[in-house]
């Protein structure tokens, strides 16, 4: 035997190892489960819960300066509940000087229409009881212009009355002067016949006749005097006629000045109740207070500034997430998505199911240039774990939604890299 052979028979060939069959197999088994088994295509999204009824942001159109402050955040409140009481600024316009001038306003004009129609005075009865202090002062002022009046009236029926004693005065005086001459003239007609006769003497005749002439001129006085004082009787008696009616005329003149200032009052007062209502903030919905932007009274709110935004309550909530853009073309409505809140932890409280349904058409972009599509996820139950209340969800807790794009083999996650840098080689310039 050669040396070769004894070589040859000391060290034979050993046959193959099992453990590379082994190795072949599963690699082999691998590859063919490789291309039946499949793996969930995953678009993560990072978002927050929020009611699907909108948010309401508080604004006010005017803006002003806080005086109150009613509510702090996470507060629950109410429809209508007060939230915030504002100072707009108006200029000095006060709704509690403007009711007290209305109805001193009102008391002028119960007085001058009383004085205008020359009527008793008679005032509202719940303003006297609700401002005695102003309706006494109306009543005072009332009774002193009839007084000024009725002095200056009887100052005219003074001199009236004396205008008519000096035409009864004048009337007497004539029935006395008729009567006079008539008793003159007989005696100058019996010493006319006498002087015929001569009875008497020329002189006496002529101081009868003379006595006649004075008399009659007299009559001629008399009668003309008696009109004259009458027309100045007639004229004081229209002065006293003239007082009152200049007296009503400036009353009505002053009511339709009044009328006109009440009409003035009553917008002032309009307006000023309109901006107590705007400056006092109320919720427009039952929620929960988020995101208060002040904090201090004395704050000056600009005007159309967010103040607050209210929470719905009752409301569905839904998962708004921020998709990347990159995802997009893969997303769409009625999709199932897993929700992990951030608030709880995944791995012990575990997830909620959901479904896409909503996702905006256009993208969004941060003031930090963050670009985002907006998807809405809507969840099977808003608690986690088996009951209801104990782990709820609530407005305002961040999650990661994990959204279901699709399925993929596991060759396919395995051989793309190499597919990839096939599309991608050779391309440099």
């Amino acid at each position: 035997m050669s040396r070769l052979d004894t070589l040859v028979a000391a060290n034979p060939v050993q046959s193959k190892n099992p453990l590379v069959f082994g190795v072949i197999g599963l690699l082999i088994a691998f590859i063919v489960w490789s291309f039946f088994a499949y793996l969930e295509e995953v678009s993560v999204a990072m978002g927050e819960v929020v009611p699907q009824g909108k948010v309401k942001v508080i604004q006010h159109l005017e803006g002003g300066i806080i005086t109150d402050i009613h509510v702090q955040e996470g507060d629950m409140v109410r429809k209508d509940s007060e939230l915030v009481q504002l100072d707009l600024g108006t200029g000095g316009v006060n709704k509690e000087e403007l009711e007290v001038r209305l109805d001193g306003l009102f008391l002028n004009r119960e007085r001058l229409n009383a004085e205008a129609n020359d009527t008793d005075l008679v005032l509202p009865k719940e303003i006297v009881e609700h401002r005695p202090a102003m309706a006494a002062a109306v009543e005072r002022s009332y009774q002193a212009r009839l007084r000024d009046l009725n002095s200056r009236l009887n100052v005219l029926k003074d001199k009236v009355r004396q205008k008519e004693l000096s035409v009864k005065e004048l009337e007497q005086k004539l029935d006395n002067t008729e009567r006079d001459l008539t008793l003159s003239k007989r005696r100058f007609r019996m010493s006319t016949d006498l002087l015929n006769d001569k009875l008497t003497s020329k002189m006496d005749h002529l101081k009868l006749e003379s006595e006649v002439q004075k008399l009659e001129g007299e009559l001629r006085t008399l009668k003309s005097s008696i009109p004259k004082a009458k027309a100045a009787m007639r004229e004081e008696l229209s002065k006293i006629d003239e007082e009152k009616t200049a007296f009503q005329r400036e009353a009505l003149e002053e009511l339709g000045t009044v009328e006109q200032t009440i009409a003035q009052t009553q917008e002032l007062l309009s307006k000023a109740t309109d901006q107590g209502i705007r400056a006092l903030i109320k919720s427009p919905i039952d929620g929960v207070v988020k995101n208060m932007t002040y904090n201090t009274i004395g704050n000056v709110v600009t005007a159309g500034e967010p103040i607050m935004e209210i929470v719905p309550i009752g409301e569905n909530l839904v998962i708004e997430a921020r998709l990347n853009p990159i995802d997009r073309g893969y997303v769409e409505e009625n999709q199932d998505a897993v929700v992990k809140i951030n608030t709880y932890d995944f791995v012990r409280y575990g997830s909620l199911d959901g479904k896409v349904i909503h996702v905006a058409p256009d993208s969004t972009t941060t003031q930090e240039g963050e670009t985002y599509f907006r998807v809405i996820v809507q969840t099977e139950k808003t608690y986690l774990g088996d009951k209801e209340g104990v782990y709820a969800i609530t407005p305002g807790m961040e999650a990661t939604v994990d959204i279901h794009t699709g399925e993929k083999s596991v060759i396919e996650y395995l051989i793309k890299p190499v597919l990839k840098m096939k599309h991608e080689a050779f391309r440099e310039r």
